[in-house]
């Protein structure tokens, strides 16, 4: 799984999927989904500016790339070390989720470096 992530920098990003199958899902900026299907090899889709994409490998795996229409992309993702999550306070997660502070800690503690997710084995 790619972590939700989206261009800082009004980037167009057009996607290419070379192997393997699995799920795309995009969220407008009014935080709707407009996007939400099944993709496999030879599918190409484009993610609006602004807009939030995250892409789900079935088990076989799935290979792709993105064309992004800047020189220079800046991406940032809802979790790993470009979290836009770390930006906000403990306080305020806590209450846009309407959890307890333990919650809030144990969301945050997770996947910390990473915004590409493997299964587990177990």
């Amino acid at each position: 799984m790619c972590s939700p992530g989206f261009s800082c920098d009004s980037a167009l990003q057009v996607t290419y999927i070379v192997r393997g199958s699995g799920r795309v899902q995009i969220v407008g900026v009014d935080g709707k989904r407009v996007l939400e299907t099944t993709v496999k090899a030879g599918n190409l889709f484009i993610v609006p500016r602004f807009f939030v994409v995250s892409k789900i490998g079935n088990p076989e795996g799935m290979e792709w790339f993105s064309i992004i229409a800047t020189p220079n992309p800046i991406f940032t993702h809802l979790v790993g070390r470009t979290s836009a999550w770390k930006a906000l306070s403990p306080q305020v997660l806590q209450a846009a989720f309407n959890v307890p502070a333990e919650v809030e800690q144990a969301i945050c503690s997770k996947r910390n470096n990473a915004e590409i997710f493997f299964p587990s084995s177990n």
